[in-house]
């Protein structure tokens, strides 16, 4: 009788083995139905990215920029890039009562200078335009602005105090290097040490008020050594705000450093980025 029991249990244990290890596998009880432990998967963040303007190639940089971004992030990004019919960039979208709504943040990648010693906006823009705009990130939207968005809209105070640093005017195009000013913030967590741009702008800091956080700074041959920040945060209303100057063209946004950068800044902005600057889980890259 004991040699029987044996015989069965020994037939018996593979088959239990084998379906606690099937259920941890796949997720599933043997009645095919879910387990109910799983933890959902959080929606995508919706971003906007409205791009345009003269100075750039923003059609050839909008894809890399876009797709560099979601490598890192788990973000769906809706791109908005106008054109009139005489091929004229315009910025309309910036005029709906309705911007942003949908959207967990916005980010501008904008060159539409207009005239400051005149004290004139571009014709693209007017003062509506502007504030409908701040006003959005005023009441809370997060905001990334990129490169040439701190040299849009020159006559407008009130821009600049958004995209968080005054900048007029800039070096020539030249490789840099880059230097951490805060390192222990959750967005130069995983940002490499002294790292360089093969090519860019080097955008000079006229104002940098003290309601922003520098996190990257570059010093400029052409201007007696100055100094310049290039990277930094700050909220406007109750807005958060990132911004770099980095960006003009290929030489630095194929650069997958300046891309999880930019990856790290969104998530940031929106809250999903942990004080050792990993992704809220869900928000990291897809595997």
């Amino acid at each position: 009788m004991k040699s029987t029991l044996a015989c069965i249990a020994l037939l018996i244990t593979p088959f239990c083995l084998w379906t606690v290890s099937a259920q941890a596998q796949t997720g599933f009880t043997l009645s095919n139905q879910p387990a109910s432990n799983l933890p959902a998967a959080p929606p995508a963040l919706k971003v906007l990215y409205i791009t345009g303007g003269g100075y750039h190639d923003y059609e050839k940089l909008t894809p890399i920029i876009t797709d560099g971004i979601k490598k890192h992030a788990h973000a769906d990004i809706d791109v908005k890039m106008q054109k009139n019919a005489d091929g004229k960039w315009n910025l309309d979208c910036m005029r709906d009562k309705n911007l942003g709504e949908g959207y967990d943040a916005i980010i501008y990648n904008i060159c539409f200078a207009g005239d400051e010693k005149a004290n004139t906006l571009p014709p693209e823009a007017d003062q509506d335009l502007i504030d409908n705009a701040l006003r959005v990130t005023k009441e809370g939207k997060p905001t990334l602005m990129l490169h040439c968005s701190m040299h849009t809209f020159m006559a407008s105070d009130d821009w600049t105090d958004c995209c968080g640093q005054r900048t007029r005017h800039h070096d020539k195009y030249k490789p840099f290097a880059t230097e951490k000013v805060t390192a222990d913030h959750p967005i130069m967590k995983h940002f490499p040490d002294n790292w360089s741009t093969p090519g860019d702008e080097l955008y000079e800091t006229l104002v940098f008020p003290d309601s922003s956080t520098p996190l990257l700074r570059s010093t400029t041959p052409d201007n007696n050594g100055k100094q310049s920040i290039v990277c930094w945060v700050h909220t406007y209303g109750k807005g958060p705000v990132f911004g770099t100057t980095l960006g003009h063209d290929t030489k630095t946004v194929e650069q997958d450093a300046y891309l999880r950068l930019l990856a790290d800044g969104l998530l940031w902005a929106c809250g999903k980025l942990d004080a050792d600057g990993n992704p809220a889980p869900g928000y990291g890259p897809a595997n």
